[in-house]
């Protein structure tokens, strides 16, 4: 006798299904919530399927989102054994029933099949500070989509509304020239110099700052002459509120990002390779987890979404494959910037002589840059699990 619990988990609710042993159900499906109520009710079917069965019941769930990991903290402070089944292996079992059945209980109960077929294996689990560091990088490549989607915006305005405001400083999206041009913008500043000083960041000398103040003054006098739609301008000064915003936002992400990679040394290690930096080797770390669950590096080029996918049926076999694209796209994104900034003034040589070779058989750049990052991804592998720093 051995008890099962399959879980269909739902955005603020589960399915859950218990099973004494095969194909013996316990009672009907039931819904709980995701709330400490529905939580404790979880628990007590747990209790009671143990009390009746003289054994702890195991319990099967669908990876489903970030909705699945409640059910995981709750699971892991009760002491209970779990298994987090991948919703494509899922998705295969369900489709070697006869009938087309679509139901949460229907789903429940396929998930407690799997476990008696013997088709899940255990769940590993790794350091709470992966998954935090995970957060803060996905966070930051959100917050840095938007901001450049506005710093995209804030130009056309600003061609439209001071097109000459773009004289004055080389970054016209720095912290000191946002500051500068929502002052412009607000008409509430007569000392220039003590502006361009103060938001500069840095020690600059009192000619530059001199000479930041006259040719701003210039501009200023000629927009005013021939200032634009009012309207126009209001939507600049709060597009430039926005840039400073999310300017120190993304800064507080950095330093954050930077706080939990000194406790993991897997970030020192991937940044050891040339053409990688702190953020870059943060978000390969992070999409990564712990590089213990991998038993070769081909299963992480697998878990990346780098390996060809292969077709052969009889005598044909297709010689024009494309890479299965199944894991993690934020790793293979990273992996392709990896490839790029190594590339760039030859920092890895090895990457760069790698690609070359790729480029004289024919490849195209797409494909080179690819297999590019399936090397590299082999070198993260090795150095990940001698816990040794990149050798050049």
């Amino acid at each position: 006798m051995e008890p099962v619990v399959g879980v269909d988990v739902a955005k603020g609710s589960s399915v859950i299904q218990a099973f004494q042993k095969r194909n013996e159900p316990v009672g009907k499906a039931i819904v709980i919530e995701h709330v400490a109520n529905g939580f404790e009710q979880f628990t007590e079917v747990l209790g009671a399927l143990q009390a009746e069965t003289g054994v702890a019941p195991v319990v099967v769930l669908e990876a489903t989102g970030h909705y699945h990991r409640a059910l995981v903290s709750c699971l892991n402070r009760s002491g209970y054994t779990y298994y987090i089944v991948n919703p494509l292996q899922s998705k295969r079992a369900k489709g070697t029933q006869l009938r087309k059945v679509k139901t949460d209980a229907a789903d429940a109960w396929h998930l407690a099949e799997m476990y008696y077929r013997g088709d899940v294996k255990p769940h590993r689990n790794w350091d709470e500070t992966f998954t935090e560091l995970q957060h803060l990088t996905r966070q930051h490549e959100f917050v840095t989509g938007i901001f450049v989607q506005a710093k995209l915006n804030s130009r056309a305005l600003l061609e439209q509304v001071f097109p000459t405001y773009e004289q004055i400083f080389y970054n016209v999206f720095s912290t000191t020239s946002l500051t500068v041009l929502s002052h412009c913008l607000e008409g509430s500043v007569t000392n220039w110099n003590e502006v361009i000083q103060g938001n500069s960041g840095r020690s600059h000398s009192k000619r530059w700052t001199n000479e930041k103040a006259r040719k701003l003054e210039e501009v200023l006098d000629e927009w005013r002459e021939i200032r634009r739609s009012p309207a126009q301008s209001k939507a600049l000064l709060g597009m430039v509120s926005l840039l400073l915003t999310m300017i120190r936002q993304l800064e507080e992400l950095e330093k954050q990002m930077e706080e939990l990679a000194e406790n993991l040394p897997e970030v020192g290690l991937v940044r050891s390779i040339p053409g990688i930096g702190t953020k870059l080797a943060a978000a390969i770390v992070a999409e990564l987890g712990d590089v213990k669950q991998f038993s070769d590096a081909k299963q992480l080029v697998a878990f990346a979404g780098l390996d060809p996918g292969i077709f052969s049926s009889g005598k044909f076999t297709a010689t024009s494959t494309r890479i299965t694209k199944r894991g993690s796209k934020r790793l293979r994104r990273s992996l392709y910037l990896a490839v790029q900034c190594g590339m760039r003034k030859n920092a890895n040589a090895r990457i760069r002589s790698y690609y070359e070779k790729k480029r004289n058989e024919g490849k195209p750049y797409k494909v080179a840059v690819i297999a590019c990052a399936n090397k590299l991804l082999h070198h993260i592998f090795a150095i990940l699990q001698k816990g040794q720093p990149y050798q050049v």
